[in-house]
């Protein structure tokens, strides 16, 4: 009797040990709020129980430690942040801290005509990533030549697609270039240009002239009529006159000076013949389809309005764009 006692009550211990550890719930705190978890790459079942203790989200320490290596929770844990909410057992912990239902999603937005630059401050500012590791790799060409790059391309400017980008778990710098650069070839270069009829310009000519475009133009209706007048100058051997790239070039941010254009370097298009050396930016799938069908055009020259529009008027001579500049600074003056 006393031998089937001490095996029942063995047996109820045990019972009651796993449902303790593994399925009583923890007890709720007074805000039924959830809490998110960051879970850094390489976390251990220690530092783990160390993001979940301060918020009370578990009763004991030890009891979901080992509740994590008895399933073996590290080995399925992925980088990222989850939603916790309070009052769960640990298998329940461990379950939404394993699995992608109650990851929260990561998502960065890279507008048109960002520099790889301004896109290594945005992969920061909205996924925590490292940006002088996300510019390495975007300036690593071997990494991007393997990515299908072409081979005289020597950084990412220009091949960084520009797009909304989502993480279910977690992102990382190397990562995110490669979905970007993926990205461009999948509709820039496989999308976009192997099916134009049109394209006489390279792959690399195309994505150069496409970033001045998208530099230059403020209204989207504009893009073919822009990239028509530089198409028309290269042509005539005529230089490109681009202000983006002497900006580019001479990293600035403000309207170029007469000076700015008497400084030499590879991107001062009034001082170069033909195209800079590369994109200036990274342009948008509109952009690239302007420069491969261009308006129609005679126009060798633009100026900007200036009338708040941010329209330009266009011309086919220097007579017409010099009457065009002094109808320009008229709106300014306006």
């Amino acid at each position: 009797m006393g031998r089937r006692f001490i095996v029942i009550a063995l047996i109820a211990l045990i019972l009651f040990t796993v449902y303790y550890v593994f399925f009583l719930k923890n007890p709720r705190v007074q805000s039924a709020k959830e809490t998110i978890i960051i879970i850094p790459p390489g976390t251990t079942v220690t530092a783990l129980t160390d993001s979940l203790s301060p918020h009370h989200l578990i009763r004991s320490r030890f009891s979901f430690m080992l509740a994590a290596r008895t399933l073996g929770a590290v080995k399925k844990l992925h980088a990222g942040m989850y939603r916790i909410a309070p009052g769960l057992s640990n298998v329940k912990i461990i379950s939404r801290l394993t699995g992608s239902e109650y990851a929260l999603i990561l998502r960065a937005t890279f507008p048109e005509g960002i520099t790889m630059y301004r896109a290594a401050s945005i992969a920061h500012e909205k996924l925590g990533l490292d940006s002088t590791i996300f510019l390495k790799f975007a300036k690593d060409s071997g990494f991007l030549h393997s990515l299908g790059v072409p081979d005289k391309v020597k950084t990412g400017e220009g091949y960084l697609f520009p797009d909304t980008y989502e993480f279910i778990l977690s992102a990382d710098p190397k990562g995110l270039v490669m979905r970007m650069v993926k990205r461009w070839k999948t509709i820039a270069m496989d999308s976009i240009y192997k099916k134009s009829n049109e394209a006489t310009l390279s792959i690399e000519q195309v994505m150069t002239l496409a970033s001045i475009v998208e530099a230059e133009a403020k209204l989207p209706a504009e893009r073919d009529t822009i990239a028509s007048v530089y198409l028309n100058r290269l042509k005539i051997g005529m230089a490109l006159d681009a202000d983006p790239t002497v900006q580019y070039g001479l990293h600035l941010t403000r309207p170029i000076t007469h000076e700015d254009i008497q400084v030499p370097n590879p991107y001062n298009t009034y001082l170069n013949s033909g195209l800079p050396p590369g994109p200036i930016c990274n342009p948008g799938a509109a952009s690239i389809r302007a420069v491969l069908d261009p308006a129609q055009t005679k126009y060798l020259y633009f100026v900007a309005r200036r009338d708040g529009s941010g329209g330009h008027y266009f011309s086919r001579t220097m007579a017409e764009q010099e009457q065009m500049i002094r109808r320009s600074n008229a709106n300014a003056a306006e």
